[in-house]
């Protein structure tokens, strides 16, 4: 019988294994993402730790912070200086959010000619910052006591023994309960009629706040009654048209009554002789 001649390996060459290539490059990256991924750790660690250390850093100021120094921005001259002597107590002591909103009050009560006003505390530098700004008066009227009072363009109501007034601010005559706000049509009166000082150059306003009406004096006498203190805006504008119109044509004009302004009529009365 014929034996089949099979090829065997001999032991020399089973010993002997292939030699394997690497490539440089893969262990290059592989080494860099390592680098990677340890820096990684490293520095969400470090975050990690200078949050929470800031955080408690914060804490312990707001819970513990004393007021170094104190500064006071938006108004100038004495009363500057006023506030700045209201909030000098604090200085060198620990100042606390109650206290700030102690602080606000005050100067808010002592002060009302002045608007928002705000306390804050300077987290790291230790300063105790007291800001505020001068209301600015639209318009101005006299009390039975012959007390002054001011109304800004927040139609807030106000005392104000300095006013320091750069321009002339109209008088207003009222009758009636003062509130603390008039209503935001009388501003828009108010404003309105100041755009249109040259045909609107009134001598006063009177506003009865009972019954809600309002009447323009105009300095040669004629008396413009709006009537429901409503639309206060679009009849000063045709008021000022009508008299136009009526100068030209009349001697002297008396009165115009917008009474039954909502029907579209507004009555003119000129003067006797």
């Amino acid at each position: 019988m014929r034996k089949n001649d099979f090829y065997r390996p001999s032991s020399s060459s089973l010993g002997r294994k292939k030699r394997v290539v690497r490539r440089k490059g893969s262990s290059f990256f592989f080494k860099l993402f390592l680098v990677v991924v340890v820096l990684g750790v490293v520095g969400c660690g470090g975050w990690l730790a200078l949050s929470k250390g800031y955080r408690l850093l914060v804490h312990s100021k707001l819970t513990d912070w004393h007021a170094k120094t104190v500064e006071v921005s938006g108004v100038e001259g004495l009363l500057n200086k006023e506030i700045a002597a209201l909030a000098k107590p604090y200085e060198g002591k620990a100042f606390s959010v109650k206290d700030a909103a102690a602080l606000r009050a005050a100067v808010v009560k002592r002060y009302p000619m002045l608007k928002d006003v705000s306390v804050s505390r300077g987290l790291l530098s230790g300063t105790l910052t007291v800001s505020a700004r001068h209301r600015e008066p639209i318009a101005k009227f006299v009390l039975p006591d012959e007390t002054v009072r001011y109304i800004d363009g927040d139609s807030t109501i106000y005392s104000d023994p300095n006013p320091n007034l750069l321009s002339p601010v109209p008088f207003v005559e009222l009758s009636g309960p003062v509130p603390e706000k008039l209503g935001p049509e009388f501003i828009d009166l108010v404003q309105s009629t100041l755009k249109l000082n040259k045909e609107l150059d009134f001598a006063f306003l009177q506003m009865n706040l009972k019954e809600n009406t309002v009447k323009m004096h105009m300095p040669d006498g004629c008396v413009i009654d709006f009537g429901p203190a409503v639309h206060l805006k679009q009849k000063a504008s045709l008021a000022a048209q009508i008299l136009a119109y009526a100068h030209d044509r009349y001697d002297q004009v008396e009165k115009l009554d917008f009474h039954f302004f909502e029907y579209g009529k507004v009555f003119l009365t000129q003067k006797s002789h």
